[in-house]
């Protein structure tokens, strides 16, 4: 008898909450980075609406970076509305084709002992390895003119998107007519300014750290450390 009630009540609190919205839901948004945040529009059908999310604290749980921030919304009329506090968890990503981001190193790297070369030994160093990588372009060249264009793997792999999944959202604060309780951002990583490449470089050493085939905790928390300086000003 009260699991009958229960879901009955559960029933009409989805129809209700449907009716508030206008039956429509939102599954996802696609934003791109501009300086700290990402930043996009939303159309339902309708209204169109200008929306950014502002992290301010990155975290890793249970081995997954989720972020902390603020979501702003604008709708036509230009009000605008805004919560707080917005978690939003990187469940997958995307690699991307060409050139990725500079990664600036962020772990200090010490030789061990014994290991110390000479000036003249670097230089020869420097000039077999000049050598190497001058055959290695030219195999580089005779392979893509025969093999289709693919995502950057091994050393030159990085992140060309990002998926991000929200928690709930409170759709009434927002000022949007539709369901956002389940909602995917897709970050498009195509940074145009220098804050922004900074950041994907970060966004990069995170998904290296915590998603590839073995978890690097210490890279983890020095990627997570940048982001949130970042983050700070």
């Amino acid at each position: 008898m009260f699991s009958n009630q229960a879901q009955k009540k559960s029933k009409q609190g989805r129809q209700a909450r449907r009716e508030q919205t206008g039956a429509r839901r939102l599954y996802s948004i696609a934003a791109w980075p501009e300086r700290l945040a990402f930043v996009g529009n939303l159309s339902l059908g309708g209204p169109n609406y200008k929306f950014s999310y502002a992290p301010s604290h990155a975290e890793a749980v249970n081995k997954l970076l989720r972020l902390t921030g603020r979501l702003t919304v604008t709708d036509a009329r230009g009000r605008v509305r805004t919560l707080s506090s917005v978690r939003a968890t990187l469940a997958n990503t995307q690699g991307g084709i060409g050139t990725g981001p500079i990664r600036r190193q962020i772990i200090a790297t010490e030789a061990p002992t014994g290991a110390q070369i000479t000036s003249q030994q670097k230089q020869q160093v420097a000039g077999e390895t000049e050598k190497q990588a001058g055959e290695k372009q030219g195999e580089q060249v005779q392979t893509r003119v025969s093999l289709p264009v693919t995502e950057n793997t091994g050393p030159t792999s990085y992140c060309g998107v990002l998926y991000f999944h929200f928690e709930p959202l409170d759709a009434g604060a927002l000022g949007v007519g539709a369901e956002l309780t389940k909602v995917q951002l897709n970050v498009r990583l195509e940074s145009l300014d220098e804050t922004a490449r900074t950041l994907h470089g970060l966004y990069c050493y995170v998904v290296d750290a915590l998603y590839g085939e073995r978890t690097d905790e210490r890279l983890a928390a020095a990627a997570i450390g940048e982001l949130n300086r970042v983050f700070a000003g």
